[in-house]
Order: C-alpha cells, then structure tokens, then sequence
C-alpha cells in the first residue's frame, strides 16, 4: 500500500493550512493511499548543528538526536510527501524551515541528492495577503532547496487573502479547497 507523508508547519491545528492539507488527505485516502499527519509544531526540533557527521560518513542520516529522526524515518518510508505551511514574515513558518534545515543529510557536498529517486511532493501555502504572487520568491525559494534533496517536486498552490477569525473561512473559497484535494489526488500519479 501506497504511504504519504504530510507535514504541517503551522501553529493552529484548526488554521486553514490545517484545513487545507486535510483536505489533500481526503483526495489521497480515497485513492486508498495511507496517509500520516505531522505538526511540525508538536516536535522538538534542533536546527542543524554543522557537524559535518552526515557529509564524513556520507549518510542520508543525522547525528543530532531529536523528533527530527522519526520524521527522517517516515520521510523514508512513505511514497510521497505533502508540506503545508503558511507563510509568515514572506517565507515557511520556522517550524517548516527547521525541517529544511534538518534536510541537510539528504544533500551531498557536491549537491548530488541522496533521497531515493522518484519519491515526489507538493506544497499547500497560505497567506493573508491577498495578493497571491507577493511572496512568491520566498516559495519557490523554499521549494526549490527541498528539491535538491531529490524529492520531485509535483505542484503547489497559493491560498491567499486568508485570516482565520477575521477573514471568511479557507472553507467557504471553493476554488482553493478543490485545489487542495487535487494535489492529494495528482501527489502519486
């Protein structure tokens, strides 16, 4: 059976990237694909600490004991991945950048990705801006440094002008809720 991984960067376990990544969950689940939620939030996390251990002994591993070695091993297991994050200051909550950081071992010196091939991922971004290209650099910054990791890097999308308790609800915008469940949909295919 066919395993996904989804990451959520966001605080609000009730937020609409929350919303948003469950409902790429539903468009994965009914294809019968198994799925698992990690809030990043919940983990304790170390930001890499530059010691070189993966890089010495070339490993896709990492010498820092914390949360970060149950995601590596799920990272491992799973098929595919979706990360949700919204985005705060232009860019990944620090939640979802200390996971990048942490991506170090999947990167050799020579940039060479040691993530075994084809493993694919797509992102859900949110934002309350309502200009959706406002930080697009920041995103395809972010995107771009996951993918030299090796995961092929499938779709993502952009929910803009959202504000939870003070703008309508990430549920009530159909077009973005429909672009969420296809990205679990099309995560595999």
């Amino acid at each position: 059976m066919k395993k996904v991984l989804i990451l959520i960067g966001s605080p609000r376990k009730k937020g609409s990237t929350a919303i948003l990544a469950m409902e790429a969950d539903r468009g994965l689940r009914e294809l019968g694909i198994k799925t698992e939620t990690v809030f990043l939030n919940d983990l304790k996390i170390k930001g890499c600490q530059a010691c070189y251990w993966c890089k010495k002994n070339d490993v896709a591993d990492c010498a820092v004991k914390d949360d970060m070695q149950t995601l590596h091993q799920l990272m491992k297991e799973c098929d595919g991945m979706i990360v949700a994050s919204p985005i705060y200051f232009g860019g990944v909550t620090a939640q979802t950048k200390a996971w990048l950081d942490r991506m170090f071992p999947y990167i050799g010196m020579n940039l060479t990705p040691k993530m075994p091939a084809g493993k694919k991922v797509s992102f859900i971004f949110t934002q309350n801006q309502p200009d959706a290209r406002l930080f697009q650099g920041g995103i395809d910054s972010f995107m771009y440094a996951v993918g030299l990791s090796g995961l092929v890097v499938k779709d993502h999308m952009i929910a803009y002008d959202l504000d939870a308790g003070v703008k309508p609800s990430v549920e009530e915008k159909k077009e973005f809720m429909d672009q969420a469940y296809r990205i679990g949909k099309n995560l595999i295919h």
